[in-house]
């Protein structure tokens, strides 16, 4: 029977007046660890027989929670702050991760990337038909076996996460089998690609093309040579002889020419045979290597589909459906890299496949963030749009499910302040909420007031936008000179801006200033995030420092740069300020103590297009 060796959890941690969770204080005797070995008490017995039928459920006692405060509808998994009951189960989670660190620090290091893990809070019948409350856990990505085993030891293998929908490490099965024979195709494209007789043949083409190139040079240099001889000749002879004799000796000389022109031609078909004779041997063994490779790319991407075909999903319904079709409608039209692997399909399909009922979800970050995104140790992070969106619209269907609490409008005009106008252009001060301009699925916006409160408006109106999530001074135009007009004061950064925020994290007393350089790229994978990234564009940030609170830090920030997301990411990444902005719930963490997102553009300042008077704005800070 499997033993959840876990770390006491204190009762503070279990404890929530949300749902009236009972504090349970866990005992836990641990044993000095040996190599790799190392022993704990479980947390209770009952509790780690788990059900009997399933031992990847863990059992939530009746004394834990109260049915009344449970979720009546499961919370839309793109974009949501985790339950209750679900940060219970992901305590839980944690604590044994803990004890699985144990195990493994002896053959991790200090450069190994974290992953994604995932509980899923569900609804099961007991013995006695009961309806009980467990939780199952995943994690994103696969785990490569050795003889068998799962990465993780013992017990945490693979009768403690729910298992990957397809296991394409399966010894025998036909991935690994076609995994096989691709690296055998690509150990051979190497053989081929440092095959000697290949540089052999390729330097003597090079060698044949040099020589033929020289002899060419030669005879035409040579030909020049005898055509101005040719020309002095007739200048010499033309005075001293009649016309008769003049013509004999022209003739003579065009004949020379001509079988010069002849014997160029003849050489240039001798180097033309020459070259080609070369090439052949050096095209043949390209040639093979290009089909080599071309093979191998047809049969990857056969080996892909086939992979694809495997990943079938299950819903409520029971309905099935693979992850090709799901993709059709997508930018890509495929499946990207990875998609299946995530820790909540795993947890759903799992779910569906014993009858059970998911309640609630948390999905967290454990370990060492990637270099090129931002994910922070134990901070909980939404699903994933690019891969996990058209697999979750799928297996949720059929269930009721909460909308996007992004699609919610809860502003409205009148929360739009106007600080200045006149008849070229508009000074607002937006709320946090609102959008600056229409999106995908709401059309409310900061663009959408002012075109219905200035109707004879042209061009494009907003100069410049501020997320959602972002408030403060926003400049529109209201027609097309005067907004090509503020817009090339931006591109030439003549347009003054200053933001202030409030940093979760104290930053140390000699880093007052600063100019963050880190180039941003989209996420397309986790949309709307963005990442850093080498090829991304260039993005800058200048930070001052104001105060420094009870391990809160407010800075002032000027951005360089206007990409998106640019402040959040050169605030919350590490080779940034490593102090994600209060409130962040993309690169960061919400916060009980404020409703929003600290970052507001404060201050603005820009030159009238039309008066050329040089205009200063500031809106008071919201926290």
């Amino acid at each position: 029977m499997m033993a959840l060796a876990v770390t006491a959890i204190s009762a503070a941690m279990l404890f929530c007046p949300a749902i009236s969770l009972v504090p349970i204080a866990s005992t836990i005797a641990r044993k000095k660890c040996r190599g790799r070995r190392c022993a704990a008490v479980s947390l209770a017995t009952c509790r780690q027989e788990a059900h009997a039928g399933d031992p990847m459920l863990t059992p939530i006692p009746a004394d834990r929670y109260h049915e009344a405060d449970l979720p009546k509808v499961f919370a839309y998994p793109h974009c949501y702050e985790p339950h209750p009951i679900a940060r219970l189960a992901a305590d839980e989670l944690k604590e044994q991760l803990v004890t699985i660190a144990l195990h493994l620090d002896s053959e991790t290091s200090d450069d190994t990337i974290g992953k994604m893990m995932g509980v899923l809070v569900v609804r099961y019948c007991g013995d006695n038909n009961d309806r009980r409350l467990g939780y199952l856990k995943a994690h994103s990505g696969t785990m490569a076996r050795s003889s068998g085993t799962s990465s993780f030891p013992g017990d945490f293998g693979r009768d403690f996460f729910c298992p990957p929908l397809y296991d394409r490490f399966e010894e025998g099965g036909f991935y690994a089998r076609g995994e096989q024979e691709l690296n055998e195709m690509t150990k051979l494209v190497e053989r081929l690609e440092h095959d000697p007789q290949r540089k052999k043949r390729s330097d003597e083409l090079a060698a044949v093309r040099e020589s033929c190139e020289s002899r060419l040079s030669a005879y035409r240099k040579h030909s020049k040579e005898m055509q101005k001889e040719r020309r002095s000749i007739r200048q010499q002879k033309r005075p001293h002889l009649n016309e008769e004799e003049f013509c004999v000796v022209d003739e003579k000389l065009k004949q020379e020419g001509a079988a010069i022109q002849r014997e160029m031609k003849q050489l240039k078909s001798q180097i033309k045979q020459e070259i080609q004779e070369a090439e052949s041997a050096v095209r043949d063994i390209e040639k093979r290597l290009e089909d080599l490779k071309d093979e191998r790319r047809k049969k990857s991407g056969h080996l892909q589909d086939e992979l694809f075909d495997r990943y079938v999903f299950l819903n409520i319904l029971g309905e099935t459906q693979s992850l090709l079709p799901m993709f059709a409608d997508t930018p890509l039209e495929r499946p990207p890299s990875g998609a299946g692997d995530c820790a909540a399909p795993k947890l759903f399909q799992h779910a569906f496949a014993k009858g059970y009922e998911p309640v609630a979800m948390a999905e967290f970050w454990w370990g060492k963030s990637p270099a090129n995104e931002v994910r922070r140790h134990d901070l909980y992070y939404p699903a994933c749009r690019g891969k996990c969106q058209p697999i979750l619209g799928h297996m949720l269907r059929g269930m009721d499910v909460e909308a996007n609490p992004m699609d919610d409008v809860s502003k409205s005009e009148s929360d739009l302040e106007i600080l200045y106008e006149d008849e070229y252009c508009v000074v607002v001060d937006k709320p946090e909420g609102m959008l600056s301009a229409p999106g995908r699925n709401q059309f409310f916006s900061v663009h959408s007031i002012v075109k219905e409160k200035y109707p004879h408006a042209t061009g494009p109106l907003l100069v410049h936008r501020l997320d959602q999530s972002t408030s403060g001074l926003l400049l529109i135009a209201k027609d097309k000179d005067t907004h090509k007009a503020l817009a090339a004061q931006f591109i030439d950064r003549s347009i003054q801006k200053r933001y202030i925020a409030l940093l979760n994290g104290e930053l140390a007393k000699n880093n007052t200033k600063g100019r963050i350089s880190l180039p941003l790229a989209p996420d397309y994978i986790n949309r709307p995030m963005q990442m850093v990234s080498q090829e991304g564009k260039p993005a800058q940030t200048i930070y001052e420092v104001m105060e420094v609170v009870d391990g809160l830090t407010r800075v002032h920030l000027y951005p360089v740069t206007g990409r998106t997301h640019q402040l959040r990411v050169h605030a919350a990444h590490i080779q940034g300020l490593d102090c994600p902005i209060v409130g962040d719930d993309i690169y960061g963490r919400r916060d009980d103590r404020f409703s929003r997102l600290c970052l507001h553009a404060e201050y603005l300042q820009f030159t009238h297009p039309v008066t050329q008077k040089r205009m200063t704005f500031t809106a008071p800070t919201p926290f």
